[in-house]
């Protein structure tokens, strides 16, 4: 239960800060996305059902907020968590270097994702904010994946989810 609320918390304050304090950080109109930064290192970190339960959630919680299609941030979220599980299966997540390169590309991939779903459905965007985007999380996945991993090695986020 105490790793539900830890989780849940954790995903509410950085949507919080996501939508009040990021955006005063812009550069070329992209700005960091700490919720989905936090549910792509933990899901390196997790099991592959603690990845897609925080990717579907954090997805949720951005579709909120997102105007031109819901549902969109909660595909592309749980697809990328989905992949960073993957990917932290296969490296030693003790070490940072490959994680938060890992994050990066996602980063690149789920904007890419998100553009041409938007595409499809007649809702055009800027394609150029991708990339700084992804960099701005790069940044802030260099603080998040430690974050997140030393969050991980705590006793009562070790336990399984029960639902």
């Amino acid at each position: 239960m105490k790793k539900i609320l830890t989780i849940v918390f954790l995903c509410i304050l950085f949507l919080i800060l996501d939508n009040t304090l990021m955006p005063l950080l812009k550069i070329n109109g992209a700005y960091p996305s700490l919720i989905f930064t936090f549910a792509l290192c933990y899901s390196i970190v997790s099991s592959p059902k603690d990845a897609v339960v925080i990717g579907i959630y954090a997805g949720v919680l951005q579709d909120v907020y997102f105007f031109n299609g819901f549902g969109i941030n909660m595909l592309s979220n749980m697809l990328m968590c989905v992949l960073a599980n993957y990917i932290g299966k296969n490296i030693f997540v003790e070490k940072s270097f490959l994680p938060i390169i890992s994050s990066f590309v996602l980063s690149i991939v789920k904007g890419l994702m998100v553009f041409c779903i938007l595409f499809l459905v007649r809702q055009y965007t800027n394609i150029g904010v991708i990339f700084y985007h992804a960099i701005y999380n790069l940044i802030v996945s260099i603080f998040m994946y430690k974050f997140t991993y030393k969050l991980s090695q705590k006793e009562y986020m070790k336990t399984e989810w029960k639902f």
